[in-house]
């Protein structure tokens, strides 16, 4: 038969008791610390590594998609959204968003006046739980709804010179778990380091974009001065050649008269005289470039002009099987303009698109307002246009169709016209295929 040992100090027997519980609460303690401690070394060395990354990438869109990337991986949520200020700055706009439902008919903005941006504000580098936010805020509840339409969990401003740039939006996390201080410290520095790199990329845009404005405005002004030297050549040749053409056009006409005995001379000054007036045309095409006619300018709506050509051009177009397309108000604003210089521009676009399609295709005139401008585009189906022939398109003589079938008159003739009505003519190539002809002239305001 066993006999259970008692101690013989029970006293003793209770504090080692003790003693053990409390050495291993001091070792989960130090567990659980070494494991806060990893974490954090492991989120400095993330953010190190994303704020690398992030002063090397100057687009934004890239940037916006890589932070988004970033937190779904680092956090474990469902999804993540950022806001950033208009150019305005007057409101934020839902620039990117991953793992969320958004609904299309809605519009994602913030105005920066919201008393939610007072109270973000008076904590920059603090992470904010959307429920609390409702909570301090009972009158901002329209801003409240549309965080909550993007399953908003946890509210992040981007800060910027002490100023709120935009917010990091992080819904739940897919396990559920509530997020932790290193979670909220990881995201409040990873918003500061967004909002630097996104006014970097920013600055870097818009001076890439001044650049390209600067190179467009410089090849523009070179492509005048090259125009107005040829005009200047092409004035002094007409001169010379119309004289000599008038005296053998009427000697052409003399001929005619007086030969009678020969069937085929007729037929050959015809010839002749057809070749004379092509020839005088091209003068007179010379002649309107340099010293362009007096014109008579007032209000006009440039659909009203592109209806009149279209009615003009809709047989042609239908026997060449060409499609029309009209994708432009009838409301547009008015132009201060020369209603047929206008028709002589829009209806040499047409036919140029007409001759370049041989076997059908379509023709897609789209209109629309921008930056006080009214913008006209004739695009087509065609073949395109040679990136190395693009920007010749509009110098005199350049053309594309053989056999003498045109003078490379047409489109510099245009290219005039629209600079002496203080607007823009451009071309570029369309992506799914053919050429785009855009002309923007400023909205007449009376």
């Amino acid at each position: 038969m066993d006999i259970e040992k008692k101690s013989a100090n029970p006293a003793s027997d209770e504090k080692l008791i003790k003693l053990e519980e409390e050495i291993s609460r001091h070792i989960s303690d130090l567990t659980s610390a070494n494991k806060r401690l990893k974490r954090k070394i492991f989120d400095l060395y993330t953010i190190f590594e994303i704020s690398r990354h992030l002063n090397s990438v100057l687009d934004t869109e890239s940037l916006l998609d890589g932070i988004i990337l970033t937190v779904i991986g680092q956090m474990g949520v469902s999804g993540c959204a950022i806001f950033t200020a208009d150019n305005s700055g007057s409101e934020l706009n839902l620039s990117k968003s991953k793992g969320i439902t958004l609904d299309r008919n809605v519009r994602y903005v913030l105005p920066i006046e919201s008393p939610i941006f007072k109270v973000l504000s008076e904590a920059q580098n603090t992470t904010h739980r959307l429920i609390e936010l409702a909570r301090k805020l009972p009158g901002a509840k329209a801003d409240i709804a549309l965080l909550k339409s993007v399953d908003t969990e946890l509210v992040i401003p981007m800060s910027l010179k002490n100023k709120i740039c935009g917010l990091l939006i992080v819904t739940e996390k897919i396990s559920r778990t509530p997020f932790y201080e290193d979670d909220k410290d990881f995201l409040s520095i990873l918003a500061n380091q967004l909002s630097v790199a996104v006014e970097n990329a920013r600055l870097f845009e818009s001076e890439k974009e001044a650049y390209n404005q600067l190179a467009k405005a410089q090849r523009q002004l070179v492509e005048t001065e090259k125009l107005a030297a040829l005009g200047q050549l092409s004035a002094r040749v007409a001169h010379e050649v119309n004289n000599p053409l008038g005296i053998i056009k009427n000697y052409l006409e003399l001929i005619m008269q007086s030969v009678d005995s020969d069937e085929k001379i007729p037929a050959y000054v015809t010839i002749l005289k057809e070749e004379v007036d092509r020839i005088a045309r091209i003068v007179r095409q010379l002649l309107g470039f340099y010293h362009p006619h007096s014109i008579e300018k007032g209000e006009v709506r440039l659909p009203n002009v592109v209806n009149e050509i279209i009615v003009l051009m809709s047989m042609q177009l239908e026997d060449k099987r060409l499609k029309l397309i009209k994708k432009y108000d009838e409301d547009l604003p008015p132009v201060w303009a020369s209603s047929e210089q206008m028709k002589q521009v829009f209806l040499n676009l047409i036919m140029n698109a007409r001759d370049v399609m041989k076997d059908g295709g379509e023709i897609i005139i789209s209109g629309a307002i921008g930056n006080d401008r009214v913008i006209f585009e004739f695009a087509d189906s065609g073949p395109g246009i040679e990136e190395d022939h693009l920007s010749q398109v509009f110098e005199p003589f350049y053309t594309t169709k053989k056999n003498g079938a045109g003078t490379g008159l047409g489109l510099s003739v245009c290219y005039g016209i629209i600079q002496n009505h203080g607007g823009t003519i451009s071309v570029r190539n369309r992506e799914e295929g053919g050429a785009v002809f855009s002309i923007e002239l400023p909205i007449y305001h009376g």
